[in-house]
């Protein structure tokens, strides 16, 4: 599978570096509106090919992984789909449940993938703890946790403070929302939803509180502090837990008081995901199984509060 990256920030490096891991999948190049810059990334990850987002669009790429800024995506998901490229795109993929649906049906009328890029769901150690709750390693499940609380010392003018664009809840929410829908497999149900958003800044704190059948849920994200960054699952025998749950493979459990460690593969937080987007778009299947459109609506009904 030929891939090219549209975008060159930071971001971009950490995929390129996963891209030359997975096995069958080739790094073509970047594309960028700073053509300069793509020019620079292409010849650091030894590329073929840079040059603009329409350059690449008429060329024989098989597929973009979009890394641009949030308010791009939009219009890039469209031209790439419009010219049957495959997509995977970065979390948020689009800002609210209409965007979704469009884009998903624009998908299947051009016979290309599109795939929200979650990775934490693809991480061994998150398969490993939903496959734990599904043997009921820890008893029954009473509680789930997840939270994602950074300073990014953003400037105010950053697009993550842009209302229409960005927010704590919409960003990092993404993570902690779509891995709890991940492991607990039911239709989440809100509770409550608390933010500091305000009428021209977007939120950079974000309380979440769903009901997941018996299962309470919990979420807290932030961009401008410091704090809690894992994943806690709470049953009735015992507990897991997983610091930095996105991009890890250590965690621990504990059952009937005692504690084991648990240590899965991680060859890189991006790989996995990588993998199973080159597998479908192999296979020719144009919705993952995973990160499928229900999944990315039940995402985004939650961190756009719709």
């Amino acid at each position: 599978m030929k891939l090219v990256i549209f975008g060159c920030g930071n971001i971009a490096h950490r995929i390129a570096k996963s891209c030359k891991l997975v096995e069958g999948l080739e790094l073509v190049g970047f594309a960028s509106k700073d053509i300069d810059k793509a020019k620079q990334y292409s010849q650091l990850y030894e590329c073929k090919k840079y040059g603009d987002y329409d350059y690449f669009l008429n060329s024989d790429v098989d597929a973009v992984y979009i890394a641009t800024y949030n308010n791009s995506h939009y219009d890039l998901i469209k031209k790439c789909l419009e010219n049957r490229k495959n997509v995977i795109c970065e979390k948020p993929m689009l800002f609210d449940s209409k965007q979704i649906n469009e884009m998903f049906d624009l998908a299947k009328a051009n016979n290309v993938l599109l795939m929200e890029a979650l990775k934490s769901v693809f991480l061994p150690i998150i398969i490993k703890t939903k496959q734990m709750i599904k043997d009921k390693t820890i008893g029954e499940i009473k509680s789930i946790y997840a939270s994602f609380m950074r300073n990014g010392n953003h400037d105010d003018n950053h697009w993550i403070n842009i209302k229409e664009t960005g927010g704590a809840l919409k960003d990092l929410g993404s993570y902690t929302i779509g891995t709890m829908n991940y492991l607990m497999d039911v239709n989440p149900e809100i509770i409550s939803i608390e933010t500091n958003e305000t009428d021209t800044k977007a939120d950079t704190i974000a309380h979440v509180e769903l009901r997941y059948g018996n299962v309470i849920g919990k979420s807290s994200v932030s961009n401008s502090i410091d704090k809690d960054t894992y994943l806690l699952v709470e049953g009735d025998k015992g507990y897991i837990k997983i610091d930095n749950f996105w991009k890890s493979g250590n965690g621990e459990y504990e059952v009937n008081g005692i504690k084991h460690e648990l240590n899965e593969e991680c060859i890189s937080d991006f790989y996995y995901e990588l993998k199973h987007f080159k597998d479908l778009v192999d296979n020719k299947i144009i919705e993952s199984p995973i990160m499928s459109k229900k999944r990315s609506l039940d995402i985004i009904k939650i961190t756009n509060k719709e």
